[in-house]
């Protein structure tokens, strides 16, 4: 196991609205081990391109969409698409699109998730309710990093080859396994020496991101091995393409996410990033029970 630095949770934490967001006074390590569960992670795209809901959630009203995020442990919320063959978008933009979702933001023991890796947009987002990082770069820009330790919130580490817009070019790798261990040591070691707290590192290994399908099977099936990092696994597979059954689209996948992610959760995945999530809680309440009691 990696071993943290420390630092007192109830160090001042500038800017941060603290009174809308308790979960900050605790470490997301204490609170994941008090829940002995599998936590599901919901899903919202403010995004005009995202591979299966794009278009859905932008410039309109979230009530009823909340209401149903609002079960999930953690919401995931991101206003660009990382999808294959994507291409980046600007801060205003990108900025204009997160503002719509901060009047939603009100559920005390929520945890909201910015998906981003633009350290000036994950400031932002924490300064207006967010409690956690979910970065796709896995923390390459340094300051990401920063802001985990100052804000005391929880960042997760994904990997990912190259970028969205040419991740999915030939992907290859000596063995992905061990390339993904060597990764994640080195990022949760950097992570630790800008002050993070491994109580608040999550690592994602990055399903569909710079991987063939039988790269990413590979992943699922050797989750385990990255238990001795020591800290939360995320697994976001929902829908994703290696999931294609003769030609099917993202519509049509839902039976196998949750096979799947079934199938993750058994051999080691702690958070299961989710569309669907009635379904999930349903499936993942079971399986937890079948192995977690």
């Amino acid at each position: 196991m990696i071993k943290s630095q420390q630092k007192n949770v109830n160090e001042e934490l500038p800017q941060l609205k603290t009174e809308n967001n308790p979960l900050v006074s605790m470490y997301f390590k204490d609170f994941f081990d008090k829940n002995s569960k599998t936590l599901i992670m919901g899903i919202l795209n403010i995004t005009p391109d995202s591979f299966y809901d794009g278009d859905k959630y932008i410039n309109t009203d979230l009530t009823e969409k909340f209401k149903q995020l609002n079960m999930c442990d953690i919401i995931d919320i991101g206003a660009e698409s990382s999808k294959p063959r994507s291409l980046p978008i600007n801060e205003i933009d990108e900025r204009q699109r997160i503002n719509q979702v901060f009047k939603y933001i009100n559920n005390s023991n929520q945890y909201y998730s910015i998906d981003t890796y633009k350290p000036k947009i994950a400031e932002h987002c924490l300064k207006n309710g967010f409690n956690m990082i979910n970065d796709i770069k896995g923390g390459d820009n340094e300051d990401m990093l920063k802001l985990s330790s100052t804000y005391n919130v929880p960042i997760i580490l994904m990997h990912m080859q190259g970028n969205p817009t040419t991740m999915q070019d030939n992907p290859k790798y000596i063995d992905i396994i061990d390339n993904l261990k060597y990764f994640f040591e080195k990022r949760v070691s950097l992570a630790l020496k800008n002050g993070v707290n491994l109580k608040n590192i999550i690592i994602d290994p990055g399903i569909g991101f710079g991987k063939t399908v039988e790269q990413n099977d590979k992943i699922i099936k050797n989750i385990s091995k990255f238990k001795y990092i020591g800290v939360p696994i995320l697994v976001g597979l929902s829908r994703k393409s290696f999931l294609t059954y003769n030609s099917n689209m993202p519509i049509d996948r839902l039976e196998s996410s949750i096979a799947v992610a079934a199938i993750a959760i058994n051999n080691g995945a702690d958070i299961i990033r989710v569309h669907d999530i009635e379904k999930s809680i349903e499936v993942f309440s079971i399986i937890d029970r079948m192995i977690k009691s």
